[in-house]
């Protein structure tokens, strides 16, 4: 049930806000496995289900950067040296890799 309840959260969710929310996850992740590793955790299973979070919300961003850069593709009509000479002069705020981005213009234009 909390894990419907997630999803529909992160549907709503923009790409940088999924970003910014996995960034926090994160921190608590490690904040709580410090702690654990301290002293032990009342509920252990918190990191697990923490860790599983972080995945999700991971998996929800790929996939979100995903589409929207297939339809920016799309729109803008971008060839593969262009977008190489754009991703060798940019950073990005979602984690995204230049052969992700390669395959996604190969999906549009074949």
């Amino acid at each position: 049930m909390k894990t419907l309840d997630l999803k529909k959260q992160v549907n709503a969710m923009s790409s940088e806000e999924l970003a910014e929310n996995i960034k926090t996850s994160q921190k608590q992740l490690e904040d709580l496995a410090y702690a654990h590793a301290v002293s032990p955790l009342e509920n252990p299973m918190q990191l697990s289900s923490l860790r599983k979070q972080v995945a999700r919300l991971k998996t929800a961003l790929h996939a979100k950067v995903t589409v929207e850069l297939e339809e920016k593709v799309k729109a803008e009509n971008v060839t593969r040296e262009s977008i190489t000479e754009f991703l060798n002069k940019s950073t990005f705020l979602a984690p995204v890799n230049k052969k992700m981005v390669l395959r996604a213009i190969e999906k549009v234009n074949n």
